[in-house]
């Protein structure tokens, strides 16, 4: 029975390496998601900083960080599309919307140390460091989203080194690699000549 999961598990696996080789821009827009969904998830917290604080530019720093992150997944999407090249454009742009929304992070840490000098932290303002934190982490997941972005080309070449070709078990010179769910049939690799019989 474990024997059974473990050869499971390493399907799995396999089929899930076998997808990113294809598609190595999972890796960035993974990490953009993560970005987005801790920026969103922590969005009461920012805005009652923005309330409290109350410094120039701040509201706006919040709707420029909400409303770019989603654009540039939007424009992810179109920059990499599927079985095609990137398009140079598109990616162009998605670097322009990832740095606009650094800045806007950095601005608004900006205006919450101002605002630290005069405001004292209670136990009913704790949002406001913790605001403070969120935004030091997601200008770090941006950075790292940025730099997988720049490395997609690297990425795609480390993921083809790893072998995730299938031996056949009645004949161990034969393996088999499978692209994708729809061509699990085809074989990319064998040891001898194929050979074909018609009944």
């Amino acid at each position: 029975m474990s024997e059974k999961r473990n050869k499971g598990f390493k399907e799995s696996w396999r089929k899930f390496i076998v997808s990113l080789k294809k598609r190595p821009h999972n890796i960035p827009m993974c990490m953009m998601v993560i970005a987005f969904i801790v920026y969103s998830f922590n969005l009461t917290k920012i805005s009652n900083t923005t309330a409290v604080v109350n410094k120039p530019l701040m509201g706006l720093c919040e709707f420029i960080i909400m409303l770019f992150s989603i654009l540039a997944f939007v424009c992810f999407l179109n920059a990499y599309p599927k079985r095609q090249k990137p398009i140079l454009p598109m990616v162009i742009l998605l670097y322009a919307l990832q740095l606009i929304i650094v800045g806007a992070d950095v601005i608004y840490l900006g205006r919450i140390n101002e605002g630290l000098q005069s405001i004292q932290i209670t136990d009913a303002r704790a949002f406001i460091p913790q605001a403070k934190t969120v935004l030091t982490v997601h200008i770090i997941m941006v950075i790292i989203t940025v730099v997988l972005i720049a490395l997609i080309p690297v990425l795609g070449k480390m993921l083809n080194k790893i072998d995730t070709s299938v031996k056949l078990s009645d004949n161990d010179d034969v393996e088999i690699e499978l692209t994708d769910e729809d061509d699990s049939g085809e074989a990319v690799r064998s040891g001898g000549k194929r050979h074909e019989s018609e009944n």
